[in-house]
């Protein structure tokens, strides 16, 4: 979930592993006005060479795929 303060270090570092582990995750964006949460997304993707697959409310759906994809964390490759 990342809130109103934006992309800490920690952050950063948490969706970076989590796209390497997983490739689909889901990102809860916090903020009310949507326009600053569109915002939001696209600058987060930008950073972290992701595609936004889809976007609903507070939700967003990325998308990046891993270098070494493990078939066990995968959210793609599971089955």
């Amino acid at each position: 979930m990342i809130a109103d303060k934006g992309l800490s270090e920690s952050v950063a570092l948490e969706l970076d592993r989590a796209l390497d582990d997983h490739e689909l995750i889901k990102v809860k964006v916090n903020i009310a006005e949507p326009t600053e949460r569109r915002a939001l997304i696209e600058q987060l993707c930008e950073a972290h060479k992701a595609l936004l697959i889809q976007a609903i409310g507070k939700i967003a759906l990325i998308y990046r795929p891993a270098k070494k994809p493990n078939p066990k964390l995968s959210n793609l490759l599971r089955a």
